[in-house]
């Protein structure tokens, strides 16, 4: 049966399991606090293995991880096509990691420091292959890695950077809040390995809602948060500070970091001026500051912001083992026939969230379905707005490729109309989908509210049943971004032409081919707009879909943890009074283990975050 054995509450109390007393003890502070908070880790890991809290036991991993490596995440973030990428190549000096114009960032990408320019792709198998850094957009990208197909689970890329030197890794993550289905989530899924984060926004267009919740869960996560308006170089003077004003106007006050923090950089100029070793140039780019800042940070601030943001994550599983332990206390507490009661009783309101849950996603997919429609009748719109301009193109076209033979004509053309219907739909798409987007999003996260109070219900019926109090817990699944498909434009010697028009007589020909090409501009026009229409409601719905799932998933680990501990107790009831009583008394001393675990983390996390680096007595 799963459950805390006398070893594990012996581990939770005592420290440091065998592979952390083989580790030699550093003198200092900070080499003290390190190998004690390895040490809480340690005795965490092993009960939470014994317990099966898989997601527990994979943030300690995490934690270990770093606290074994001395290693400082510094992450950037953002909302995708804000040149996050391109401004990790400008701070690196290279081209190293592959940009493009559409969202392309699809796995979490580490920069550390290596001799050579290498990188290794680590896959969810856990096994490791070594790959050049030029074949790295076969594995971070969407092209390369369409919704991950790959099993990738991280990349380590390294490099011979100053920046990268004394445990510091640069994280590349993918953007949010675009409609390529995993990316949003792989972000969210590393926020509580960030150490400290740059936030990166861009003026077009200007900070969304989306990026100012993102920057709040950010803020709940590290203690230091530069923010990066980049690509300033699509700006003057003036637009710069307007934008720069309503960026910091648009911060709640608890998010908003110091002035100290705050740059305006364009990641193009800097990353052309390092290459050409142009001063001036970089100076001018914005990236002066910000670099000396970083510099400044990293030396001093480093130590005290790392060693905080691990105190406080740790304080944050055990909360998820407490409420087991305390579960488990009760439940092995109640007569049998009582605790079969309270069980029925959970059972029922089990069924009455589940029916809440259906319900409400009713109402989530009814919204994404009038959302659907009203991109289908804006779309049909835009190609009826559209008509007479690209008209006057066709008419302009004809002139100028009026020297040309017959066939060079139909080709041009053709050329032609598929180009500009391309740029119509793309320049509409990218705006209109923006603001459906963010609707979507509100649909998504009243959906996303609604399974929170779910799972606080379930958690709050469970401690009125069992008589203890429950911390407040809220789980996010982000939406899924998938890739849009491209547009239908058929050649124009295919929409009737034929060979027979090619004998025309050349003046009748160019007639012929413009009349041609009028007609069908109309309904090429009306095929596209119901094609882009089409295409972002199949997104929708497998963004939907993907979203609804993990949310499922969540919900359903919630109570799958609880139901696991309850029928634990009714075993140990059956087994009889010592097992009960043994299974109490474990419990007990596993509860007591984490009060004293809990009041040492958070000393050292006030301790760090008052830059104090000598070590406090532990009061053992």
């Amino acid at each position: 049966m799963i459950g805390t054995t006398e070893m594990d509450h012996r581990r939770l109390k005592s420290g440091p399991g065998e592979r952390t007393r083989q580790r030699a003890t550093a003198s200092g502070g900070i080499a003290q606090t390190r190998e004690e908070l390895i040490a809480i880790l340690t005795a965490l890991e092993e009960v939470a293995v014994r317990q099966e809290a898989q997601a527990t036991q994979k943030g300690i991993g995490i934690l270990l991880g770093k606290l074994e490596q001395n290693r400082f995440y510094l992450t950037v973030v953002g909302q995708f096509k804000r040149g996050k990428t391109s401004f990790l190549n400008a701070l690196l000096g290279a081209d190293v990691l592959p940009v493009a114009i559409l969202p392309l960032t699809s796995i979490v990408t580490i920069l550390q420091y290596g001799d050579e320019p290498r990188a290794d792709v680590v896959f969810q198998s856990g096994m490791r292959s070594a790959i050049s850094v030029e074949a790295l957009p076969d594995f971070v990208t969407e092209k390369g890695n369409p919704r991950n197909s790959r099993g990738v689970s991280y990349v380590d890329v390294f490099y011979p950077s100053e920046y990268l030197r004394g445990g510091v890794a640069l994280i590349d993550t993918p953007g949010i809040g675009s409609v390529y289905a995993h990316n949003t989530q792989v972000t969210y899924e590393f926020l509580p390995q960030i150490d400290a984060a740059i936030f990166v926004t861009s003026p077009e267009p200007p900070i969304t809602s989306t990026e100012i919740e993102f920057l709040s869960d950010i803020a709940s996560h590290v203690r230091k948060v530069f923010v990066v308006l980049s690509k300033t170089d699509l700006l003057n003077d003036g637009q710069l500070q307007e934008i720069l004003d309503f960026t910091r106007n648009s911060l709640p006050a608890e998010v908003a970091p110091g002035p100290d923090s705050w740059f305006a950089v364009s990641a193009t100029r800097a990353l052309r001026a390092k290459q050409t070793g142009d001063q001036a140039a970089l100076s001018a780019s914005g990236f002066s500051g910000l670099e000396r800042a970083l510099s400044e940070f990293l030396l001093s601030e480093k130590t005290l912001v790392f060693y905080s943001s691990v105190a406080r994550n740790s304080l944050k599983l055990i909360s998820d083992l407490r409420l087991v332990f305390e579960l488990q206390i009760r439940a092995a507490q109640m007569p049998l026939e009582e605790l079969r009661t309270k069980l029925a009783e959970l059972d029922n309101h089990l069924a009455y969230a589940e029916q809440q849950k259906e319900d409400s996603q009713v109402l989530v997919q009814n919204s994404v379905s009038r959302l659907a429609g009203i991109f289908e009748e804006e779309a049909k719109q835009h190609a009826e707005e559209m008509l007479e301009p690209i008209r006057g193109e066709i008419r302009a076209c004809a002139q100028r490729v009026a020297t040309l033979n017959r066939r060079q004509q139909a080709a041009a053309m053709d050329q032609f109309l598929r180009a500009r219907i391309e740029e119509m739909f793309d320049d509409w798409r990218d705006q209109f989908e923006h603001a459906a987007t963010e609707r979507f999003r509100q649909a998504t996260k009243r959906f996303e509210g609604s399974v929170n109070e779910i799972i606080t219900g379930v958690r709050e019926t469970v401690g009125a049943l069992f008589g203890f109090a429950v911390q407040k817990l809220e789980v996010k699944e982000e939406l899924a971004e998938l890739e849009p498909s491209g547009y239908f434009t058929d050649p124009v010697l295919d929409w009737g032409l034929g060979n027979l028009p090619l004998l025309l007589p050349f003046g009748l020909f160019r007639q012929y081919l413009l009349r041609t090409m009028l007609r069908k501009a109309e309904s090429e026009l009306e095929r596209n707009a119901t094609r882009v229409a089409f295409d972002y409601k199949r997104r929708l719905n497998k963004s939907l879909a993907a979203f609804l799932a993990g949310m499922a998933a969540k919900l359903n680990e919630t109570v799958d943890g609880i139901r696991r501990a309850i029928e634990g107790a009714v075993t140990r009831q059956q087994e009889g009074s010592a097992a009960v009583e043994l299974q109490v008394r474990e419990r007990r001393a596993a509860l007591a283990a984490l009060d004293e675990h809990e009041e040492r983390l958070k000393a050292i996390a006030a301790q760090y975050s008052k830059g104090d680096l000598q070590p406090k007595a532990t009061g053992r």
